[in-house]
């Protein structure tokens, strides 16, 4: 996976998304083979020095997993709590600016019971990214969301690429949203992989692949090529 781009692992249940999302992060340690992140062997690290690559990793868990006693502020700003010690002014203040950059103004003191579904996957992502991670690993981000959520927590995850740099991984069902916002697609199947640009692996004659793509690959497929058409007239 290459450092600045967005991939989306995609297959059916149990083919081992979020297992491999989890060897990512070093919350699971593999039976054989390795992982490198950021040029790190991980299967050679202590915990503490996994404690210390997770540092530059952000992650977004399928549940949010915010605390219902905390207010945003302390939910957002745990992570800052917890790893950099700093005074609590400093935190709030980074706290506000986070929750900005994914549109959230003026939440700092409400509760998650208090937030409609959408701000709590947006809180969810500003205590992702509070550490100013490289990468950012996402569980099904869209799970459970509205199409006008969908497409907010898509525009912000191409934005946190674009101005940030974060190299983004993502785990989904939702096929539309994949291929927009995809550099590279990662299909798991049976223990292997078939991996490419949304273009290639719509353009696929696997019928594998094209039955997991979907109506929304054709489609996807479709418009290129009619853009394509259009730019050549």
């Amino acid at each position: 996976m290459q450092k600045g781009e967005i991939h989306l692992l995609l297959g059916g249940s149990g083919t081992g998304k979020s297992t491999l999302l989890r060897m990512i992060g070093g919350l699971q340690r593999p039976d054989s083979g390795e992982v490198r992140v950021a040029g790190n062997l991980l299967s050679e690290k202590s915990e503490r020095e996994l404690g210390e690559i997770r540092k530059q990793i952000g992650m977004l868990f399928q549940n949010g997993a915010l605390l219902d006693s905390m207010t945003v502020l302390e939910n957002v700003g745990l992570p800052l709590r917890e790893h950099l010690r700093k005074p609590w002014s400093e935190i709030a203040t980074q706290v506000a600016r986070v929750l900005k950059s994914v549109g959230l103004d003026g939440v700092e003191g409400l509760l998650p019971r208090e937030l409609s579904g959408g701000m709590l996957r947006r809180v969810a992502f500003a205590r992702a990214i509070v550490m100013e991670p490289e990468i950012l690993l996402c569980d099904e981000p869209f799970s459970g969301l509205d199409p006008v959520n969908v497409s907010r927590i898509e525009d912000l995850l191409v934005e946190l690429n674009r101005s940030l740099g974060l190299t983004i991984v993502v785990t989904s069902h939702h096929m539309a949203s994949s291929l927009r916002m995809a550099h590279q697609m990662i299909l798991l199947r049976r223990g292997t992989c078939i991996a490419g640009s949304p273009e290639t692996l719509a353009s696929s004659d696997d019928p594998e692949v094209t039955d997991f793509l979907g109506e929304d690959g054709r489609s996807y497929l479709a418009r290129l090529h009619e853009l394509r058409a259009g730019g050549g007239a």
